[in-house]
């Protein structure tokens, strides 16, 4: 084998859907571009795009924990005068709007 050959051989590395979810964990708050983050990590950037995808489309296996909340209440320490009525608009991305309204 020449050297040539040997520079640019690549080594595969197997990782687990685990080990992509940490990775994907650290890219989100690294700010980088995925470009520059699979530079800096040697990690193909298409092997980077395939699982990406492959885990956007399955559900986390990790569970909530046991005191997790789903909800919050949220609540006005001062009291607000009643108004004749209200228009709440939520863009929810992929052409999903939700809107609330309470009529006079």
């Amino acid at each position: 084998m020449s050297a040539t050959n040997k520079e640019t051989k690549h080594l595969r590395i197997k990782r687990t859907p685990e080990q992509w979810r940490v990775i994907f964990d650290r890219y989100l708050a690294s700010g980088q571009t995925s470009e520059q983050f699979c530079r800096e990590q040697g990690i193909s950037h298409s092997t980077f795009g395939h699982w990406r995808t492959k885990l956007r489309k399955q559900p986390s296996s990790q569970p909530l924990p046991a005191d997790a909340t789903l909800f919050t209440e949220l609540t006005s320490e001062v009291p607000t005068p009643v108004s004749p009525g209200w228009d709440i608009e939520l863009q929810l991305g992929a052409d999903v709007v939700l809107r609330l309204r309470r009529s006079c």
